[in-house]
């Protein structure tokens, strides 16, 4: 998986054997990215939908997962309530009880802000 936003290998490999499917539909992905299957392939999110966005930055392993292309594609740069209400998640059963659960202690963390 290409990683433009620095984050270091060995804290790119616990994200991956912690996110194995996509952190939002579930769904497997591929490793690493292949062009012509870009919607299944793995991809860096950011939870955090205004940054940090690199390693040196400030980033932390806790604002970051894996998800789908896909997923990603459909969240572009949106908060994450805002996009659990597009007909993308509804019609893919995607929301803050359905995701997995660094996204859910992302989303516990904010309440608590």
């Amino acid at each position: 998986m290409a990683n433009k936003f620095g984050i270091p290998e060995n804290e790119l490999l616990k994200i991956r054997a912690r996110d194995k499917r996509c952190v939002y539909c579930h769904k497997e992905m591929i490793y690493p990215f292949i062009s012509d299957k870009q919607r299944d392939c793995a991809t860096i999110e950011h939870l955090n939908f205004d940054g940090p966005f690199y390693w040196k930055e400030g980033l932390q392993i806790e604002d970051v997962v894996i998800c789908c292309g896909s997923c990603n594609s459909s969240r572009g740069v949106k908060r994450l309530s805002d996009w659990f209400s597009t007909k993308y998640c509804i019609a893919k059963n995607i929301n803050e009880s359905t995701v997995a659960d660094p996204v859910k202690e992302y989303l516990n963390r904010k309440k608590k802000s």
